[in-house]
């Protein structure tokens, strides 16, 4: 079945899974099938990929507007999504008809962190929450374990308000050696912590993965467990003072280890494969940094892992490891939310710089380096406004290209695009500094 899924999936180009949407989540069940979950319409929609290499929606049920979906797994028994409420006053965990209520009736004031999930071998959700007091910055981090009968338990990993956090912590549970480990991420005084809290026989204990200077966290955290039992997490956090929202990503196996892989991005997804851990995530460059008006942002989503950074166009929703070492992307682009199947790890890369003359023309070049081929499509791009096509150009024997455009309007950037003909997925490099 394995086999199946993945030879089904494996020559597919690109395939929209939902128009016009620009996020979701994405799963991939043990037996290889990928999943698709979204919001449209105040509607939980979750898509499956059926063996004729059709996506099927369905309906999972109503979502308060404004609420969000904050994790999504798929396992033994299916599909289960998270949905934080509107201003984090809720959790409702939906797997199957069944929708569970979770940190209901919050105190006015309290409001609950970033959640995360995780599945257990038989497909039964566990989830790590924090509940964060704004007055005091306090908080509690909670693990619930929802049962095949729906029923609940909920046990409180912390207490005391530690760890004081400036925002509500974000969470992450995972399985370690068959037992659950949670993991959170605060900041609080110009300092942050990274802490992986593990059962004890009268409590629990807590190892600090990582730690420093900074601010918060931003975002989601997400964690994930490799060979040997290493545990892997990745988060953004800020650094108000020089302005950076640097990745990190700890490792802890033998030792600890904790490094920035971006250095300003936002986290969205943690895959752990044979040959390590990849973390996806997006760049970006915004209106007010361009001299533009409106709030309006060009996004570039970035797989790093093996001590490489793969560019995409777009925002980069999520990635996951697929069974005999492939790789699935959920990209969302002008069509909307896209699914990838890559053979192997994302590994082509382009690289794009614009250099301009007195007669106000703009040469654009670059490269791509682990093509086979081909065009590149290059276009310009102001963010908050609809892109523009300046053409194609042909790639050289060493993967070079160079295109000669007079645009009507400054200040911009230009994105180079490298299709992938045998997955379909549109390598990219955005142009970091504008042609003024």
């Amino acid at each position: 079945m394995v086999a199946a899924a993945l030879a089904l999936a494996g020559g597919a180009s690109a395939q929209v899974v939902a128009r016009h949407v620009q996020d979701g989540e994405l799963a991939v069940s043990p037996t290889g099938k990928p999943y698709v979950a979204y919001i449209r319409s105040s509607t939980l929609r979750i898509a499956s990929r059926a063996t004729s290499g059709r996506w099927l929606t369905q309906r999972a049920g109503p979502v308060t507007p404004g609420a969000t979906l904050v994790a999504f797994e798929a396992g033994k028994l299916g599909p289960v999504a998270a949905i934080l409420a509107p201003e984090s006053r809720g959790l409702v965990v939906v797997q199957g008809r069944r929708r569970t209520q979770l940190a209901a009736g919050l105190p006015a004031g309290v409001s609950l962190g970033w959640p995360g999930l995780k599945l257990d071998s038989r497909g039964l959700p566990v989830i790590a929450y924090t509940r964060w007091r704004q007055s005091t910055h306090q908080s509690v981090l909670v693990l619930a374990r929802i049962d095949k009968r729906g029923r609940v338990n909920v046990r409180n990993v912390t207490s005391g308000g530690f760890p004081k956090s400036f925002v509500a912590p974000p969470a992450a549970p995972l399985f370690v050696g068959g037992r659950v480990h949670v993991i959170e991420s605060y900041g609080a005084d110009g300092a942050v912590g990274t802490i992986e809290w593990h059962p004890r026989k009268h409590g629990w204990g807590g190892q600090y993965i990582d730690g420093g200077v900074g601010d918060y966290p931003v975002g989601p955290l997400l964690a994930a467990t490799g060979a040997g039992g290493t545990v892997y997490a990745a988060w953004t956090e800020a650094l108000l003072g020089t302005g950076e929202l640097p990745v990190t990503l700890a490792v802890h196996g033998r030792s600890i280890q904790s490094n920035f892989v971006l250095n300003r991005a936002l986290t969205t997804g943690l895959a752990v494969t044979r040959a390590g851990p990849e973390v996806a995530a997006n760049e970006w460059l915004s209106a007010d940094e361009l001299g533009l008006p409106g709030s309006g942002v060009s996004w570039a989503g970035s797989v790093v892992g093996h001590g490489r950074r793969v560019e995409l166009d777009g925002w980069l929703a999520d990635l996951a490891a697929a069974p005999r070492g492939a790789r699935d992307l959920l990209l969302a682009g002008p069509g909307g939310l896209s699914w990838f199947r890559s053979p192997r790890a994302p590994q082509i890369r382009v690289s794009v710089e614009a250099a301009t003359s007195g007669t106000g023309a703009v040469v654009v070049s670059g490269r791509v380096r682990g093509g086979s081929g081909g065009n590149v499509a290059i276009v310009r791009e102001r963010p908050g406004s609809p892109r523009e096509t300046v053409g194609t150009a042909r790639l050289g024997a060493d993967g070079s290209f160079s295109l000669v455009d007079r645009p009507s309007a400054r200040p911009l950037l230009y994105r180079a695009i490298y299709t992938d003909a045998a997955s379909g997925i549109p390598y990219a490099a955005l142009l970091r500094q504008p042609v003024t």
